[in-house]
């Protein structure tokens, strides 16, 4: 026995079929949507504003990256050089929250911190809504129509930096 499907028949099973895909299709982009509005919302700040607010700002690579936790051999120093050592200790307080930030050992970076204690140890923070990156990964503008590497517009307007002061004193 020959069963004849009509038109209409064959139109009632697309119908589901498209109802899926645009279920399917708004399902991926609301995902997509709830990533994106988790990062961190930041209004911007100027690299002078950036530095006023940090207590520290220094270059350094990381020699060891662990759970959010890095060692950071400081290389150049242009605030707080008096108090920051050749090594330092960076943790993120944000982990796990919106502005959580991701070092890469062997990496070099830009850091602006702040100071923070836990029991005897003292570790910094890197500030979120900072300029806190990668070295040259961001052009500024500069005077005129020149821009330059972050870096070098701080060394520009702070002068070349200092070392850090000797972990023996």
């Amino acid at each position: 026995m020959e069963r004849k499907v009509g038109k209409n028949a064959i139109l009632a099973q697309e119908v589901p079929m498209k109802h899926l895909v645009r279920l399917l299709v708004l399902a991926i982009c609301w995902v997509w949507g709830a990533g994106a509005a988790h990062a961190c919302r930041c209004d911007p700040i100027s690299p002078e504003a950036g530095f006023d607010r940090a207590q520290y700002v220094f270059t350094g690579k990381v020699v060891r990256a662990e759970n959010h936790a890095w060692l950071i051999e400081v290389e150049r120093v242009w605030k707080g050089h008096e108090r920051l050592a050749r090594t330092v200790k960076l943790m993120d307080v944000y982990a796990t929250l919106d502005c959580e930030f991701f070092f890469q050992a062997g990496q070099r970076y830009v850091f602006f911190a702040i100071l923070a204690k836990g029991g005897r140890e003292v570790f910094y923070h890197p500030q979120a809504c900072n300029w806190t990156r990668p070295l040259q990964s961001a052009r500024v503008p500069a005077e005129g129509n020149e821009s330059l590497w972050l870096e070098d517009l701080i060394a520009q307007d702070h002068g070349p930096g200092e070392q850090p002061r000797d972990e023996r004193r």
